[in-house]
């Protein structure tokens, strides 16, 4: 009921402010930049309400911090085939695309250190993409904790930069889904109903923030039309997550294949 009634809350903060917000910003939001000083007040603030709650939830990368996933010697053995080649982002050019490159690269380094994989090459790429952007805020040699996912979102709204946090974290999102689709029989049994039922729940403030900033960001507009598929993902339950996430996996693929395009 409580994940019911946020989405329900969210959405009337959504029709109240949403209104004409597109023809504020430009008659066609695709031909322009992003600008954020043309993001209204009010749909701001809505922005500031939904990533103090999709901060607050959990991911993949707590899970395997934790210490909730252990993989034997045997298992180790058996390296994922599935994770990105650090080397791919040498060919980025675009900052939208660095800042996605960033959060997938981060997340796929803490699925490397699970199997005891070399993970210099991933440090490196994120040390260079990190350097590329000109983001204080982003320090991969940090830990990625509830706290500093807060800092970052502030410190990336002062500089201007609220389209890319949004980005980033759609992009992190899907790569942990991602991961979870490849190999269920070992994540799922991580997660808790409760825990499950906060993961999908990560689709609806996404779904809200991209849809408030596609009118105004030519690139997150096209990131909600890759991301819709994951809209049938609405899981209270590790059961029907489970479900759900072997009917979308191919969808899942699809749409990780785009994030860098």
């Amino acid at each position: 009921m409580k994940k019911i009634t946020l989405i329900f809350a969210a959405a009337l903060m959504f029709a109240a402010c949403g209104g004409n917000k597109a023809k504020d910003a430009n008659n066609d939001a695709d031909s322009v930049s992003f600008e954020q000083s043309q993001v209204e007040a009010k749909v701001m603030m809505e922005l500031d309400s939904l990533a103090e709650v999709y901060n607050n939830l959990g991911s993949i990368t707590n899970i395997t911090q934790e210490g909730k996933i252990v993989l034997s010697d045997e298992e180790k053995k058996v390296k994922p085939t599935y994770l990105i080649n650090p080397k791919d982002a040498d060919n980025l050019s675009l900052l939208s695309q660095k800042y996605r490159a960033i959060s997938m690269l981060d997340v796929d380094r803490q699925v490397a250190q699970l199997y005891d994989m070399d993970v210099d090459a991933y440090k490196a790429a994120l040390i260079k993409l990190s350097a590329d952007i000109n983001d204080t805020s982003i320090d991969p040699e940090k830990e990625m904790t509830t706290d500093r996912l807060k800092a970052i979102y502030v410190a990336m709204k002062d500089a201007g930069r609220v389209n890319f946090f949004w980005e980033a974290s759609a992009a992190a999102f899907l790569e942990q889904l991602f991961i979870i689709s490849q190999n269920t029989e070992k994540f799922l049994p991580a997660f808790t109903d409760q825990t499950a039922s906060d993961f999908t729940y990560h689709v609806a403030l996404l779904k809200i923030a991209l849809d408030e900033l596609g009118a105004y960001d030519k690139n997150i507009k096209k990131l909600a039309e890759i991301l819709a598929p994951l809209n049938e993902l609405n899981a209270i339950s590790v059961a029907q997550f489970k479900e759900q996430l072997a009917a979308i996996k191919p969808e899942i693929e699809k749409a990780r294949e785009k994030l860098l395009e």
